[in-house]
């Protein structure tokens, strides 16, 4: 139940959960597991209790944090600033942590770009900052990166196509721009399909948004191209914000590949040709005609 004045629980309830997480042993420890997940319901109905009975067990020199943390991805959501501020720097370690798995790394990474999100869209005053996460997301690893793009991507495609502009100048794109990190050997394919996403999502902000994205695009695995396939499906509007750009972005994506060897790439061309017929004569949408599959 909700707090009566300053009365947090009643003294049953108290006594109950009290009994639940008492001890070392077995069953005590999976009772706070459990809770774990339930952190940010417990710490708006009771801040008091879960600050001092469950967060501690958060704290890395706890031998249980790694249980805590892998319950808690399975929150229904993050919780209050303050709450995030209580457990800010073992969230912080996770993600440095040897046996914290690559799967709960990209989890707690899609949190870091929903806070950002929040932080510029709500005014959400989590005590979080874009340098910090560019700093996280330099030691998590290329898998994190994909999830924190693919955060911003789900963003950009539930905004209406009347507020693209306003939702990628004003919220997304400051977020990608103050978080991603610069390190050139971050930059790999793996991302590559998430930061397309993001801009076939852009709408009328494409022009603006490959500008600030095609830098971190790098040439997909020869095996996949997925991001061509993706490109020649969009709209003819699509093609016709940006046609020059587009072009770049293509050639980005393509890389070395081999002649005749990317699928969807002669449809991408197609369009490109019927809204901007003088690029065809560029040596670029030549060497991307010749890789082209039939």
């Amino acid at each position: 139940p909700r707090p009566k004045g300053h009365i947090e629980l009643g003294n049953e309830l108290r006594r109950r959960y009290d009994t639940l997480i008492r001890g070392d042993d077995a069953f005590a420890m999976l009772a706070r597991v459990r809770l774990s997940a339930a952190v940010p319901f417990l710490f708006e109905r009771a801040p008091g209790w879960t600050t001092e009975k469950l967060l501690p067990f958060f704290e890395w020199s706890s031998p249980e944090a790694l249980a805590m943390w892998s319950a808690r991805k399975y929150s229904n959501h993050i919780g209050s600033a303050e709450l995030f501020g209580r457990t800010k720097v073992p969230f912080f370690e996770l993600f440095s942590r040897p046996e914290v798995t690559e799967e709960e790394r990209n989890v707690f990474a899609d949190w870091l770009a929903a806070i950002l999100l929040a932080n510029r869209a709500g005014n959400a005053a989590y005590p979080l900052t874009a340098p910090e996460v560019r700093s996280i997301l330099r030691r998590a690893g290329h898998s994190s990166l994909s999830s924190f793009a693919h955060k911003l991507a789900m963003e950009m495609e539930r905004a209406s196509a009347v507020q693209k502009v306003k939702v990628w100048t004003e919220v997304v794109g400051p977020v990608f721009q103050g978080a991603w990190p610069l390190d050139v050997e971050l930059q790999t394919p793996r991302a590559t399909f998430k930061l397309v996403q993001i801009l076939l999502a852009t709408g009328a902000a494409f022009s603006v948004a490959v500008t600030a994205i095609i830098p971190f695009i790098r040439a997909e695995n020869p095996r996949d191209h997925t991001s061509i396939y993706s490109i020649s499906q969009a709209s003819e509007d699509f093609y016709r914000a940006a046609p020059e750009k587009l072009l770049d972005l293509l050639s980005a994506v393509a890389g070395d590949a081999q002649e005749r060897s990317l699928y969807g790439l002669s449809t991408a061309l197609q369009k490109l040709h019927k809204v901007a017929p003088q690029l065809a004569q560029t040596k670029l949408f030549q060497r991307l005609t010749s890789q082209a599959a039939p």
